[in-house]
C-alpha cells in the first residue's frame, strides 16, 4: 500500500512534485506544435504512467519520466487512444 502523499503541478514547461515538504522540478521535453493533436486525457495519461512505475518501487524521477512519456504519446493522437505498444523503458 502506498502511504506517501504527492502533489503535482505543471508550471511553465515543468512538472513540480512536492513530497514531505520538499519540491522538485522536472523539465518537460517540449513537443513541436505541429505534433499536438488533442490534449484530452493528457493528465490522466500522466497519472497512469507515473503510478505504473511508483507501484513497482521506482523512484519519483523514473515515475515522472513515465508520466511524461504517457502524456506525450496521448496528445499526439485523436481522442484518448494510445498509438500502439508501449516503448517506455
Amino acid at each position: 500500500c502506498i502511504r506517501d502523499r504527492y502533489q503535482r503541478r505543471v508550471h511553465g514547461g515543468s512538472t513540480i512534485v512536492a513530497k514531505d515538504g520538499k519540491t522538485t522540478e522536472y523539465p518537460v521535453e517540449l513537443l513541436p506544435k505541429e505534433k499536438l493533436v488533442d490534449t484530452n486525457g493528457a493528465g490522466d495519461a500522466f497519472v497512469g504512467g507515473f503510478l505504473s512505475q511508483l507501484v513497482q518501487g521506482k523512484d519519483i524521477e523514473a515515475s515522472v519520466l513515465a508520466g511524461h512519456f504517457s502524456a506525450r504519446a496521448i496528445v499526439q493522437q485523436p481522442g484518448t487512444t494510445f498509438p500502439g505498444p508501449c516503448t517506455f523503458a
